[in-house]
């Protein structure tokens, strides 16, 4: 009875669709104005590599060279940039751990170079422990206490004689 079942699930019959023609579960509805822009977008992308292309043929070979070399130099350069990035965003994390605060305070800080990681960092760390030190004090502090205006009225006294 099992050998059965295994059977009918191992067969690559096409999966059962709707009457249009499509997969109930794979449809997916787009409207115009997203259509549309998904055109543009495509449109712009193969302009550009149309350009490219076009700009590549009029250069020499040395050209040609000089021009992909910058281009892998650039994306290097970017690479770089994003591996730093992240060793920033890490070392900020641990720091953020170690001194007991939130770990959503990376958000915060400024990541284009060490220095201002470190100087964003410390601002924020103040800034949160002073905001939560205020608000500490401010609940601790309850309320003062109410005044009468005879200094040798008691209230309990006052309520057994009504």
């Amino acid at each position: 009875m099992q050998e059965n079942n295994i059977l009918d699930e191992m067969t690559d019959e096409p999966e059962k669709t709707g009457e249009s023609g499509t997969s109930d579960k794979d449809e997916k509805l787009y409207s115009q104005a997203e259509l549309d822009e998904m055109l543009c977008a495509e449109r712009e992308m193969l302009e550009k590599k149309l350009a490219e292309s076009e700009k590549l043929a009029a250069m020499s070979e040395r050209e040609r060279s000089d021009y992909r070399r910058g281009m892998l130099d650039k994306e290097l350069a970017e690479r770089e940039a994003a591996v730093a990035k992240r060793e920033l965003v890490a070392d900020a994390y641990e720091k953020l751990t170690a001194a007991g605060l939130p770990k959503q305070l990376t958000l915060c800080l400024n990541y284009d170079s060490k220095d201002e990681c470190d100087a964003s960092l410390e601002a924020v760390s103040r800034a949160f422990i002073d905001a939560v030190t205020a608000a500490v004090n401010e609940r601790v502090r309850g309320r003062a206490p109410k005044y009468t205006s005879a200094p040798d009225a008691d209230p309990f006294l006052d309520g057994l004689r009504s």
